[in-house]
Parts: structure tokens; sequence; C-alpha cells
């Protein structure tokens, strides 16, 4: 391919060297995709943990006042005479899992406990979240395997050592997922549809009716998944912000050293660029080929970025499994954050070398 003298490769093709370090250099700013995954991931655990949104109904107390405890009661007695025969009440404990995220800090996810085998085995069947295979005796539970990873648990042992519950099977379903069966008595109840049709018609009813139950005894929880989720969104929000302090710190320095490096880079082309003026060529011309060059550059580092980000995040998978985290998707909000860095660091760069542009002068040596 023949490249023309006044072109951007024309450069890179004559500088090579110098051009490969700004090329790597620039490649740093996609580090903000890795910020951005790593930050991002607590949130999309919940995300992963509550896909299956609203094909049940939990109800329990809002604290533990009188009124919450009347309220709830009186729920459940206006359930049991005016809740259409599609639907059935099981009455559960609700058990908190906890897990690790990959940020260090403990989360809790929502799982059920269920009176006897034929409440779990009704659960099962309406909302299809445990395989059909799976079969649990008194004191057993399902967890999925990426809880398991997490927290330790082995098939055939307890939860924990203090207790007498044994993991009894182990689902192969990304999240953390947790459901057992221990006979004792009960605090919450849960709504669910017997003929375990899980659709978009479903979803729909059972959030109107949650939020009913919300607004008629707002001493009383009642949620569905996606309900629960919009709750851990805005309680996570502020992982934004740590996001957003990455791309700041990352986007200051990468700004000053990268610039640093093309101001020495120009530092040796005054003569070149006086020559361009004394030839003909207009500030703008030469402003255009500078900016290409920028950009060309800048187009190479994000490819090399993507590839350095696509083996880190593959290596840390494999690594990260069997501590039950793994990074599941590309997250939006790294892609949209490493691209506010790089027109943000890349814009400036540009904008900074037109003003030297417009400074040199023919005469200068």
């Amino acid at each position: 391919m023949r490249i023309r003298p006044f072109s951007a490769f024309s450069y890179i093709r004559n500088n090579f060297f110098r051009s490969l370090v700004l090329i790597l250099m620039m490649s740093f700013i996609t580090v903000c995709f890795i910020g951005g995954m790593y930050v991002d991931n607590p949130i999309e655990m919940f995300r992963l943990s509550n896909k299956e949104s609203d094909r049940y109904i939990l109800i329990d107390t809002r604290g533990s006042s009188n009124t919450a405890v009347d309220e709830y009661r009186a729920l459940q007695e206006e359930l049991l005479t005016s809740l259409s025969d599609e639907y059935e009440i099981l009455y559960v404990n609700t058990r908190y899992w906890k897990f690790t995220s990959i940020m260090s800090f403990d989360c809790n996810q929502e799982g059920f406990i269920f009176k006897s085998v034929e409440d779990f085995e009704k659960f099962k069947k309406a909302t299809h979240l445990v395989p059909e295979e799976v079969v649990l005796k008194d004191r057993e539970v399902v967890v999925s395997r990426q809880l398991a990873n997490n927290a330790g648990m082995k098939l055939g042992e307890t939860i924990n050592p203090n207790s007498t519950v044994v993991v009894a099977s182990i689902m192969d379903t990304p999240g953390i997922y947790g459901y057992g069966v221990v006979d004792t008595s009960t605090g919450a109840m849960l709504i669910i549809k017997k003929d375990g049709v899980c659709d978009a018609a479903l979803q729909k009813e059972m959030r109107a009716m949650a939020q009913e139950m919300v607004r008629k005894y707002p001493h009383v929880e009642a949620h569905t998944a996606s309900m629960s989720m919009e709750e851990i969104e805005q309680e996570m929000f502020f992982m934004k912000y740590i996001f957003i302090a990455v791309i700041v710190i990352v986007g200051v320095v990468l700004l000053v050293t990268i610039n640093a490096a093309f101001t020495a880079a120009y530092d040796k082309r005054k003569h070149e660029f006086a020559i361009y003026k004394a030839l003909g060529f207009t500030g703008g011309q030469i402003f255009r080929k500078v900016a290409s060059e920028v950009l060309v550059m800048n187009f190479l580092a994000m490819v090399l970025g993507a590839i350095l980000n696509a083996g880190v995040i593959l290596a840390l998978n494999q690594w990260l499994w069997a501590e039950g985290q793994r990074f599941w998707r590309i997250s939006p909000m790294a892609i949209w954050g490493t691209l506010a860095a790089e027109v943000a660091v890349i814009t400036t760069i540009i904008l900074l070398n037109w003003r030297k542009v417009r400074k040199c002068e023919v005469t200068e040596e």
C-alpha cells in the first residue's frame, strides 16, 4: 500500500517505535473498562440471582412493631378469603445466604426455607427455579454452584459447622440461589400461581398485586424479585460514584502523562512543521495531520486495549471461579465510562497540539 507523505500513517511508519510507545500509553485508558467491570460486578451478582423475576410474591412484616404485626395478620386474613383459586399461599422462613463480592465485602441474597417437602415441590413446579430432578428431605438444602463455591459449602456436608442442615444438591445455575426444607415454625408468606406458567402476564400481575398490598398495608413488606432488584440498585448506586472517581483519576493521570509524551515528540518536529508552512500548508492542514495521527494511534490503542482487557478478564474468570466469582457479561457502564475517558483525554490532547501548531512559525529553529 502506498502511503502519502502527509498522511497520518507516514508519521507512524517513519517513527515506528516512538508511535508504539504512544499507542501503548494511550491503551492504558482502557483500564477504565476493567474498573467498570469490577465496580459493576457486585450489582451484576444480584441481577443474575433475580433474573427469573416476579414468579412469586414474598410477604413479611416491616419491622416488629405491633402495628406491623396487626397489618400482617389483617393481610393474611384478607388473602385467605379473597385470593383467587389460581394462587396458593406457602408459609416459609426467609434465609439470607451470605456471599463475598468481588470487591471483598459481604452481601446477602434472599432464599426460602419451606416447612415441608410438599411445599418445596409446589414452589419448584410453580416457579421452575429449581431443576425437576432435585428432591429434598427435611433439613436439606439445594444451593447454586456459585453459592457453594463462594461460601465453601460441600455436597453432603452441613451448610456451616454450627448447623445440622445438609447440602443435598448443587445446581449448575449462575447466581446465588439457595432453598431448603426445615420442619419448623414459619414467619413469612409466599404467593405462587399453581399452573406454573411464568410469562410476562404473570409478572405484570404479580407486581401489581404486590404494589397494591404495600399501598394498603404500609407496615408490611410485599415484593417480587424485580422489586427487590430495584431496591438493591438504589442501595448500591454509590458504586457508580466510585467508578466516576476511577475515571477521573485515571483520566487526569494519563492526560498529563500522554500529553508530556506528545509534547516531547512535538519538540522534535518543530522543523518539520515549519517546513510544511514554508511549502504553503496552512495551520488547519497541519492541525488535521496532527489530529489524524492522534486519532489513528488512539484507534490502534483501543484495539490493543480491547485485546489486553479480554485476556485479563478471561484469566480472572478462570482464577475467580473457584471462589464463586466471575465477570458474567460486558458491563454497559464499563463501556460508557471507557468511552468518556477516551473522549476527554484524546480531545484535550488534540486541542493542546492545536495550540502548539498555531504557535509554530517558519522561522522556528
